[in-house]
């Protein structure tokens, strides 16, 4: 019988089944998200079956997620930014993690103070992004879409920040058992996180047909 900590992990294969389904069909911006979960699943599953060094697929999602979350939103904004903008903190971002994903592979003891500076950053340009969906002439469905995707990201990145900032200060003998339980949370926020962006990508708005 599988662990519920397995299952729990696995079950990104269900988005990204139906990301591959709809990867055709659906307007450009949401493939972009539909690679960091295919990236994403191909990391779980490395993780439980050991194919790959764990700090490749790590560096690789990391990367991944900070990219194309960028690109996905910079295409969301209906303020937009000029082009130079948008090279520039791509580039920043891609530096920052690498420097960070290096000093992690050569010391157990670093926390990536980089990967969650800019996961946080990703997290509040979304809220931004849900502020304007709010005054934006976009579908009530592309809309509820849209916020399948910010709002879950954003509920787990700063989870996740929180509890790794906070274990880095007071992780001991005597807090191990209280941050087991407070990481364990992570793995419900990943579930639900899951089947929020797979009603997301079934209600993602289908791409323009031209005769």
């Amino acid at each position: 019988m599988l662990d519920l900590e397995i299952i729990f992990n696995l079950s990104i294969i269900i988005p990204a089944l139906v990301g591959i389904y709809v990867f055709g069909s659906i307007k450009k911006e949401y493939r972009y998200f539909i690679i960091t979960i295919i990236t994403g699943a191909l990391h779980e599953y490395n993780m439980e079956f050991q194919i790959l060094p764990y700090f490749i697929f790590d560096a690789i999602l990391t990367m991944f997620y900070s990219q194309f979350f960028l690109l996905l939103y910079f295409k969301w904004d209906t303020e937009k930014n000029p082009r130079s903008k948008k090279i520039f903190i791509h580039a920043l971002v891609f530096i920052i993690i690498t420097i960070d994903q290096y000093y992690d592979y050569i010391s157990i003891y670093h926390i990536k103070w980089g990967s969650i500076f800019c996961q946080i950053g990703i997290s509040l340009y979304g809220i931004r992004l849900l502020n304007q969906f709010q005054n934006n002439l976009i579908g009530e469905k592309e809309g509820f879409s849209r916020k399948l995707i910010i709002i879950p990201f954003l509920v787990f990145s700063v989870y996740y920040a929180t509890i790794n900032i906070l274990m880095h200060f007071l992780f001991n003998a005597d807090t191990q058992t209280i941050f087991n339980n407070l990481y364990n949370v992570i793995r419900w926020i990943n579930f639900l996180s899951y089947i929020s962006y797979t009603l997301a990508l079934l209600w993602a708005p289908k791409k323009e047909q031209f005769l």
